[in-house]
């Protein structure tokens, strides 16, 4: 069947339309004309197939990566960059008139200034092909392994890191996890900031030899080696963490703030776009007396801001976030930043009973904020809130429960993800009955 592609679909394929339905079609952009088949009737909604590209739009591109469709993890990068960026912005803007009816200005998106090899960590699960490992991922919504043999969104350090470290696990004749066994090698997981990498190896019950140790530490910038032993079926990636070889924290810069982050700690993938996002929420802070920062991980948010308020507490649900990011603040010398382990919702419902909190600062998960948050805000007397959001869907429903009490100021997207649908959202929201034009 042939058609015309009309708009973009939030997980960066094309919508068309067939007999009055939205058909969903990966790998299609909007206003090209295609030819397609229908591979599933999901009700409401087709899924196609795009079998020839009749009519090809100007913004579309030849993708770097051979796997790119397979990967499923660059949906995007068949798209030019400025398109992807005007991608983000109109969804943005949809999602937001759909589900928060705000139909207001939404600021320039802050672009990547590195689109390719941005990301600073992976998670890779191995595989194992004529008695060598790999790495790969798993193709979207299926069980089917995809072996990778570069990728173009890690940093080039990571990426180069990556395959001299398959080298040397296969120059010692390395397999992959075997269940039965409770031996073999599961994940890969590797950071890198400034240049620096740590790199931990899931495993079963093995241990890790002295050799191999040795030859991993003779790569270039590998600083920090642990072992994570898994033998259980959860879907959690790590298991009993075991620390090898050189630093046990990874250390990095942003501007003037130091941060220690344990192997199990969660920072944002681009480290240079979170500096430009997290310099977006110091801007917009006004001077406080007392601020929270709920869902605040290991404090980097909170201590961008650490010179804005009196004080600063950061809510947080898991422990060994929190024990970092105390540590973090006393890095600091951030006398006026502490972190407590609860959850967000109920820790701000006592907090604004015993303090006057005038600013709350939110980057929740991409479910987005439960049910006990909002009603707390809402009952609250808080005059400024400054929401950070990984998902517009989320987001908008979120700001569609909160207009009955706060108006939104100013939003600014930020391009984190380049090659991929996502995009991640600042926005400023002020107690109505406090606003000034």
């Amino acid at each position: 069947m042939k058609t015309k592609v009309k708009k973009w679909g939030i997980n960066g394929e094309g919508i068309a339309f067939h007999k009055g339905k939205p058909v969903f079609i990966e790998n299609a952009i909007p206003n090209e004309v295609i030819e397609f088949d229908i591979k599933s009737d999901e009700g409401t909604y087709l899924v196609g197939e795009l079998t020839r590209l009749v009519e090809q739009s100007s913004k579309r591109r030849y993708p770097l990566c051979p796997i790119w469709k397979e990967c499923g993890g660059c949906a995007l990068m068949h798209v030019k960059y400025p398109a992807q960026c005007k991608m983000k912005e109109g969804n943005l803007k949809e999602t937001l008139i759909k589900y928060a009816d705000y139909n207001g200005r939404i600021l320039p998106i802050l672009k990547n200034p590195e689109p390719l090899s941005y990301r600073n960590s992976c998670k890779l699960p191995f595989g194992e092909e004529y008695g060598e490992l790999y790495t790969g991922m798993y193709e979207r919504d299926t069980n089917h392994f995809q072996k990778m043999e570069r990728c173009y969104v890690h940093s080039k350090l990571l990426e180069q890191t990556r395959q001299e470290v398959l080298k040397i696990m296969n120059e010692h004749h390395f397999k992959m996890y075997d269940d039965k066994k409770k031996t073999g090698y599961r994940t890969l997981v590797m950071k890198e900031f400034d240049s620096k990498i740590q790199i931990i190896f899931v495993t079963g019950k093995e241990d890790l030899s002295e050799e191999f140790i040795h030859d991993v530490t003779q790569l270039e910038g590998v600083v920090s080696i642990w072992q994570s032993v898994k033998t259980e079926t959860k879907r959690e990636v790590f298991g009993d963490m075991r620390f090898i070889w050189g630093e046990e924290k990874m250390h990095l810069r942003l501007e003037d703030i130091q941060l220690s982050l344990l192997p199990r700690s969660f920072f944002q993938l681009n480290t240079k776009q979170s500096v430009n996002l997290y310099n977006v929420v110091k801007d917009w802070m006004p001077r406080s007396k007392t601020t929270v920062e709920a869902y605040s991980g290991i404090g980097a948010i909170s201590l961008f801001v650490k010179d804005k308020a009196q004080e600063i507490i950061g809510v947080e649900s898991i422990q060994d976030a929190v024990d970092n990011a105390n540590e973090n603040a006393m890095l600091n010398h951030a006398d006026n930043v502490s972190f407590i382990c609860e959850d967000a919702g109920s820790a701000l419902a006592h907090l604004v009973q015993e303090k006057e909190v005038d600013t709350l600062i939110v980057d929740p998960p991409r479910s987005g904020l439960d049910d006990t948050m909002k009603e707390t805000i809402l009952k609250s007397k808080i005059k400024t809130m400054i929401y950070v959001s990984c998902n517009p869907a989320t987001l908008a429903k979120d700001l569609g429960v909160l207009k009955k009490e706060y108006r939104i100021v100013k939003i600014q997207p930020v391009d984190m993800f380049s090659q991929t649908p996502h995009v991640e959202t600042v926005v400023l929201l002020s107690k109505v009955n406090t606003y000034k034009e």
